[in-house]
């Protein structure tokens, strides 16, 4: 057989299983279909290979050798010196995004082998006995490294009816132990987030995102909610009948930190137009209720009106929070509130989930993109053609009579909307294929929330390898810390505390 026809036969072979692939139902199938086609496109041994021009295989080479050889003999205090030479998540570019763009499963394998050997050594340091390394150098070292090293956070994007796109996403990390600790919702999102830092980790197993489903009890239509067709108090019981199914009554920020150790963190954005957002959580907000900020988040202008926030006072009582504020959609200006997440946790990694129909056209996996094509550019361009003809007649319409400002205000927040960046390092994008608009805003049927759960938990399974690698060190940091910090707070060692301090 010639040269051509054994390449055409590959083709061929590799073209078959990719449609496999594209119809996978579970993680296990995908993984052995992908696993199948790097090894007859000839990734498997590009894996296998540590030479690359996209990172300095020599230095993970010698860092991994020398640490697996200290692990060995053992030697803690040379180990622990070797350890605070740097403990970087992009030690040697080995966190090149470009680097998982080119196997369809995982990458060099020396990276893989060097992040486990870098764990495997934050354990021996950590419970190395104190005659060999001090409790307050074991602290120093943690504290500094979690520091240094960073850590991530997931973003759930707001998106109405989509939002079990997030299912699929949330699930598929929960099963793989992938999750997070530090998550943001907005919106749609906010309701995702709001489950999982108020629900523990057992009441979170067993498929908990793939059975859940949120129903209209109250039969109320969807359609003439956002047609302005209900009455304040038919909105209020639709409102109050879906957060009995999403979080409970009286539990704070604070009191869901204590039970889940997850930072959640919820968007609000301002009712007046030239206000700042706030993202709520544990550390900004710690008594602010979950429901009450999760209400306010998907308070969608023009369908729900603007909500007042509510904490636990002194005395235990609900009273009002920022009393003379009222808050809507966080969507409108806090979708994606990276900078926000990298000044309180130290994030240095997001992964999204991004369902937003009014961007979702209009953006690309960025991250996986070694450079702007011809597509990703006609993208920003109309994205901007568009954020500025409407900021002409959002001009317009506010000079015009005061019973139009209505439509003005929407469109101040379509615009801000737009303004957003909606992409992370590892970007989870519902499909434009997967979705139609209409959904966003109507009552789904069973075969249309299966398609859309099936569709995040696929869009996850190429990113697995990705978020594994750079999440296991930074989990391992800060499960020490938190170890640390509990031991170094007399006789409160069962209590939950902050590792960001």
């Amino acid at each position: 057989m010639n040269n051509v026809a054994g390449v055409t036969m590959v083709k061929s072979v590799t073209d078959g299983i990719e449609q496999k692939i594209n119809s996978a139902q579970d993680f296990a199938s995908w993984e052995v279909l992908a696993k199948n086609h790097d090894k007859l496109s000839g990734y498997e041994e590009w894996k296998e290979t540590e030479h690359s021009d996209l990172y300095d295989y020599s230095e993970i080479r010698f860092r991994h050798h020398k640490i697996l050889q200290l692990i060995a003999e053992p030697n803690a205090k040379e180990l622990l010196y070797r350890l605070n030479e740097g403990v970087h998540g992009n030690m040697g570019g080995m966190g090149h995004p470009a680097l998982y763009t080119q196997a369809l499963s995982g990458t060099k394998m020396l990276i893989s082998e060097y992040i486990e050997a870098t764990v495997e050594a934050l354990s021996v340091v950590h419970k190395c006995p104190e005659n060999e390394i001090s409790f307050s150098e074991k602290l120093d070292f943690f504290r500094r490294a979690s520091h240094c090293y960073g850590r991530q956070a997931l973003m759930l994007s707001g998106g109405g009816g989509l939002i079990y796109f997030h299912h699929g996403v949330v699930n598929e990390l929960i099963a793989h132990n992938l999750l997070p600790s530090v998550i943001s919702g907005s919106s749609a999102g906010a309701i995702i987030a709001g489950q999982l830092g108020c629900l523990s980790d057992q009441e979170l197993s067993s498929d908990y995102f793939i059975n859940k489903r949120y129903t209209n009890n109250n039969n109320t239509s969807i359609v003439d909610l956002f047609l302005g067709k209900l009455t304040h108090e038919e909105i209020k019981d639709y409102k109050e009948s879906m957060l009995d199914q999403i979080v409970p009554l009286d539990m704070t920020f604070q009191e869901a930190y204590e039970k889940t150790g997850r930072y959640i963190n919820i968007s609000i954005s301002p009712e007046g137009k030239h206000q700042k957002s706030r993202l709520l959580n544990a550390i900004t907000s710690p008594n602010v209720y979950v429901r009450s900020a999760v209400s306010a988040s998907f308070s969608v202008p023009g369908a729900f009106p603007s909500e007042r926030l509510y904490a636990k006072g002194y005395d235990g009582k609900p009273r009002p929070y920022l009393p003379n504020r009222r808050w809507v959609d966080g969507s409108v200006t806090g979708d994606i509130p990276a900078k926000k997440l990298s000044r309180l946790y130290g994030v240095n990694q997001f992964v999204v989930s991004l369902i937003n129909p009014l961007v979702v056209p209009f953006v690309n996996d960025e991250k996986r993109i070694q450079r702007k094509g011809l597509k990703k550019s006609m993208s920003e361009s109309t994205r901007d053609i568009i954020k500025e003809s409407l900021s002409i007649i959002e001009n317009v319409l506010a000079h015009i009579p005061i019973n139009d400002r209505n439509t003005s205000q929407k469109l101040a927040h379509l615009i801000r909307m737009l303004e957003q960046d909606y992409t992370g390092d590892i970007n989870m994008i519902l499909k434009k294929k997967d979705f139609k608009f209409s959904q966003s805003v109507v009552d789904l049927t069973e075969k249309e929330i299966a398609n859309l759960i099936h569709a995040g938990v696929q869009s996850t399974w190429p990113k697995i390898a990705a978020i594994k690698n750079s999440s296991l060190i930074s989990k391992a940091l800060d499960g020490i810390l938190e170890d640390l910090n509990a031991q170094s707070i007399n006789g409160y060692q069962d209590n939950k505390h902050h590792v960001f301090i």
